[in-house]
């Protein structure tokens, strides 16, 4: 299946079989779903055979099986939030398998502490299913967690909510139902006991971990199951003003190695501007009645708003590079006592200590809108990351921004705005995330995710391939240059360089199992691994 010719017109008549046993709606063949499932926020697109929905597991292998009966590629999607086309397949026969359709939540288990949901399931549903219960997923979710799902999250990782305490995504999860390319079904974990529930991840070899960050090749998920931890008690929000990049990414990486913070992240000032231009008044008002639900008490939430309201966004006009925590403890006491640690190791870097909105905002608003697929003036957005030991962080971050300097011409002749994120995974894990904003046309994944209010507001940009073309160019090199620093990557897709540099013994191994478990390739092929080495 080497085929690049993306043109095919689907035959209806092939799907009417497999609708009618799914179901109204279940099977899409109009082309603006073509299109929509075939791209990604990158702008990379590839229009799909046909978009199959299965709702369980049971259709999951119909669907399987009658791809291989047909000779069709598999595609697995879930909120459709990548942007390293890690579902864009250039197969003339990609079937697009939208995940989203599994969405359930399948058991919440207080007693032994763990829950099942569908892969399709996304962050925001299950966080607030666990709410009630006084309980949480270690992780529990990106930003992005109103559309991005568990299996999604899953496939490519991700990190954010939990990340600082807990590690990615993966680090949470028990086991899985896989979908093998054959139509079997396999249980990791525990789960794979025939007496067992899936309580637990590690008897015998860690087959879970196979399906981990997989970029959904080696299997099709579909059910996960989550450790549950008790939900925090006591909580503290933090934010710092830094002078320069040295004293902030010092600070985050001590902050990280002692475990003091839930969750962190960190702005240059370009990236800071973007964000105060972003947010409207309506938005933090939204943000301020949400803060004041979340307080023990009504005075003590009435308090925390009026502290961001007066705080305005006055308080961000002098900050060079901004620092933001969030901490959850099992008691108020142990939060603070948390705050003050961080406290201390941000004066000692020499910063100082400002106004806490812009983390108490984000906390009482966990899933947001995705207007930020956008920039605030309706610019393309696209981001690039390394994960980075803590010791490599400086200096990685330093050949970054040697490299826009030597390109600000270009970036000056295209009006390409470039900033850079910070955030840490666990004890061990120093995160740098360059993001690009350029003028140019939206696709159509843009019009369908972003709120039709934001969209009336922001300049309609017209294309613009030859900044589109810099900035995917900048991309690569600072790919490259992550990968001189050792840099391990979320989001794998077709487009993070996982295979080019593997030692020789891993890449045979893992080209090994993809053809053991996919002996035909028709699992997103050109994701992860391809059976010739070649993506």
């Amino acid at each position: 299946m080497a085929g690049l010719d993306c043109t095919a017109e689907p035959e209806d008549s092939a799907f009417d079989v497999l609708a009618e046993r799914l179901g109204e709606g279940a099977v899409l063949l109009d082309a603006r779903s073509r299109e929509i499932y075939g791209q990604d926020v990158s702008g990379d697109a590839c229009p799909v055979h046909a978009v199959v929905r299965p709702g369980n597991t049971a259709d999951l292998v119909e669907v399987v099986r009658f791809a291989g009966r047909h000779g069709l590629a598999l595609v697995p999607r879930g909120g459709g939030m990548s942007y390293s086309s890690g579902y864009v397949c250039k197969e003339a026969s990609a079937l697009c398998l939208d995940m989203a359709a599994m969405g359930a939540v399948v058991e919440i288990n207080a007693e032994d502490m763990y829950a099942t949901v569908q892969a399709g399931c996304t962050w925001a549903k299950l966080h607030q299913a666990l709410e009630p219960l006084g309980l949480r997923t270690p992780y529990w979710g990106t930003l992005s967690g109103i559309k991005a799902t568990v299996g999604g999250s899953l496939s490519q990782n991700s990190l954010f909510w939990g990340s600082g305490r807990y590690g990615c995504a993966v680090d949470s999860v028990i086991g899985f139902e896989i979908v093998l390319a054959n139509g079997d079904v396999l249980h990791t974990g525990a789960g794979a006991q025939a007496q067992s529930m899936p309580f637990f991840r590690h008897y015998g070899p860690d087959l879970t971990g196979l399906f981990t960050c997989d970029a959904g090749a080696l299997g099709i998920k579909a059910a996960v199951t989550l450790k549950l931890l008790p939900a925090a008690a006591g909580r503290a929000y933090l934010s710092f003003d830094f002078a320069s990049h040295r004293p902030l990414i010092r600070a985050i990486s001590a902050v990280s190695r002692q475990g003091l913070a839930e969750a962190c992240f960190a702005f240059d000032p370009v990236m800071q501007a973007q964000r105060m231009k972003r947010e409207s008044l309506m938005q933090d008002i939204r943000a301020l009645r949400d803060l004041v639900k979340q307080q023990d008490g009504l005075v003590k939430g009435l308090k925390e708003g009026v502290k961001v309201a007066m705080a305005g966004r006055g308080f961000m006009k002098d900050v060079d590079f901004s620092l933001h925590f969030m901490v959850d403890e099992a008691s108020q006491a142990a939060a603070d006592a948390a705050a003050r640690r961080i406290r201390a190791i941000c004066a000692r870097e020499g910063g100082k200590e400002i106004e806490n909105s812009i983390p108490k905002i984000a906390r009482a608003n966990p899933f947001g809108p995705l207007n930020s697929m956008i920039g605030p003036a309706g610019e393309r957005w696209l981001p690039v990351h390394g994960l980075l030991p803590h010791s490599k962080a400086i200096a990685a971050y330093e050949a970054v921004e040697a490299l826009f300097a030597t390109n600000q011409d270009v970036l000056d002749k295209h009006d390409i705005l470039h900033g850079t994120l910070f955030t840490y995974a666990d004890t061990n894990c120093f995160v740098i995330e360059p993001v690009f904003y350029w003028p140019d046309q939206l696709n159509a994944l843009h019009r369908q995710s972003v709120d039709d209010a934001v969209l009336k507001r922001v300049n309609d940009f017209p294309e613009n391939s030859a900044a589109r073309a810099e900035v995917m160019r900048l991309r690569t090199e600072i790919m490259g240059l992550f990968k001189e620093f050792g840099a391990a990557h979320l989001q794998i897709g077709r487009r993070y360089p996982y295979q080019e540099g593997l030692r020789e013994t891993p890449r045979q191994l893992v080209r090994a199992l993809k053809k053991l478990l996919d002996p035909e390739g028709r699992i997103n092929p050109g994701a992860l691994i391809s059976a010739d080495g070649k993506h």
